[in-house]
C-alpha cells in the first residue's frame, strides 16, 4: 500500500509523529512537506511571517502555486494509492479534482484545527471539502459542521503525543531549576485563558507562563513577573513538563477545543495534569485518579494549594496518568494505527 502523505514536516511536529507512524506500519510512504514553499530570507525578519500569514488567510501567492504544483507531479509520479493531507489549507478543489483525474487515489484530510476558526485561513480548504474520500477532525464541533459542508465521511478522532519524544526521563538539577516551578502552563495566549492566570495571580499563586503570543497579552504590568513570552524548544518544554509540580491544562476557547496535545503530553512526560474539566478529559483519565481537572478559577486555586501541599498523592496521580497515557495507546503512532484500519478498510470495501 502506497501513501503520499503532506504536510508541515518538521523534525518534532504532530505531522511527522503521524508520518511517522506509518513507516512504522511498514507502509510505502512518499513524503511531501510544504515548509520550504514558504520559506523566507532571515533578514525579512518578522515581515516574512506576515507574507505566509497573508499566503494563507489569501490562499494565493507563489509558495501556494509552487506546492501546487509539486503535490500533483509527486502524485502523478508515484501513483500512490492513498494521498494523505494534513489540514489541507494550501490544497485547492480544483487541485484535488486534477489529483485524483491523474491517480485515482482515496483522498484523506486530516485536521486538528477549528474550521469555523477563520485566522487559521480555510478559503481553500471549504470548497475542498467534499472532495475528500476520508476527513478526520480533532474536533467533535466540526463532526456536523463537516458533513454540512459536503465532506463524504468524517470521522471524529482525538489528539495524542509522539512517543520519541515525551516520556519518563531524568531531568538534570540545573534545567529543573531554569525550567521548572510550582505551577506551570506553556500554550499561546487567549484572552480567555489570560484571565484565568489572572485570577491565579491574584491569588498570589506562584505561576509561570510561556508562549510566544503572550505578547498579545493585555494586563502586561500585572503578568510581567510571570510570563516569559517566548516559546520553548521541544526539548525545554518536555524538561519543563517534567521540573513543574503543576502543568495547567487550559483548552483555546477560540478554537472549541476540549482537549488538547498537552493533555497527553503532559501525562506522557511524567508530569502532573491539572486540566479543564471537559468530556474529553474526562473520557481521557480518571478524575482525581489519573489526572485532576477544574470547572472555575476558584476551584483551579484550591486544588493547586492541596496539591503543591501533598507531594505522594500528586506524584502518585502523575505517575498513574503517564501508565494510563501509555496503555491506552494515546500517542500518534499508535493512534494511526485505527486511522489507517479505516482507509484500507473502506479501500477493500470499495474495490
Amino acid at each position: 500500500m502506497k501513501y503520499l502523505f503532506t504536510g508541515s514536516l518538521l523534525e518534532y511536529g504532530t505531522c511527522e509523529a503521524r508520518r511517522s507512524g506509518l513507516i512504522e506500519m511498514g507502509r510505502n510512504v512518499e513524503s511531501l512537506s510544504y515548509e520550504p514553499f514558504f520559506e523566507y530570507p532571515k533578514f525579512l525578519g518578522p515581515f516574512g511571517r506576515k507574507m505566509y500569514s497573508l499566503q494563507t488567510l489569501a490562499g494565493i501567492g507563489s509558495g501556494i502555486t509552487d506546492y501546487g504544483h509539486r503535490l500533483l507531479a509527486i502524485a502523478r509520479q508515484c501513483k500512490p494509492d492513498v494521498i494523505w493531507i494534513e489540514k489541507g489549507h494550501f490544497v485547492s478543489r480544483a487541485l484535488l479534482r486534477e489529483i485524483k483525474r491523474h491517480t485515482n487515489a482515496l483522498l484523506v484530510c486530516y485536521n486538528t484545527d477549528d474550521i469555523r476558526y477563520a485566522r487559521n485561513g480555510w478559503r481553500l480548504h471549504l470548497p475542498s471539502i467534499p472532495e475528500y474520500d476520508i476527513y478526520f477532525t480533532t474536533n467533535q464541533f466540526n463532526v456536523p459542521e463537516l458533513k454540512a459542508a459536503g465532506a463524504r465521511q468524517v470521522v471524529l478522532t482525538q489528539m495524542g503525543y509522539n512517543r520519541n519524544l515525551f516520556t519518563l526521563r531524568q531531568v538534570t538539577a540545573e534545567d529543573a531549576l531554569r525550567l521548572g516551578g510550582d505551577v506551570g502552563f506553556i500554550g499561546h495566549w487567549e484572552q480567555a485563558t489570560e484571565e484565568i492566570i489572572l485570577k491565579l495571580a491574584a491569588n498570589r499563586v506562584g505561576i509561570r507562563v510561556r508562549g510566544a503570543s503572550w505578547t498579545k497579552m493585555k494586563n502586561k504590568k500585572m503578568l510581567k513577573a510571570i510570563v516569559e513570552p517566548h516559546a520553548l524548544s521541544i526539548e525545554d518544554y518536555t524538561k519543563a513538563i517534567i521540573s513543574t509540580k503543576i502543568n495547567l491544562g487550559i483548552n483555546s476557547t477560540q478554537s472549541r477545543n476540549l482537549s488538547s496535545g498537552r493533555t497527553f503530553e503532559i501525562p506522557a512526560a511524567g508530569g502532573f495534569l491539572l486540566g479543564q474539566r471537559t468530556s474529553e478529559h474526562q473520557s481521557f483519565y480518571v478524575e482525581g485518579k489519573e489526572a485532576e481537572f477544574f470547572d472555575s478559577a476558584e476551584e483551579l486555586a484550591e486544588k493547586i494549594s492541596y496539591y503543591l501541599e501533598h507531594d505522594a498523592e500528586r506524584q502518585s496521580i502523575a505517575l498513574a496518568g503517564h501508565q494510563r497515557c501509555v496503555s491506552s495507546g494515546y500517542s500518534w503512532q499508535e493512534l494511526m494505527v485505527g486511522l489507517v484500519s479505516i482507509i484500507e478498510g473502506a479501500m477493500a470495501k470499495s474495490s
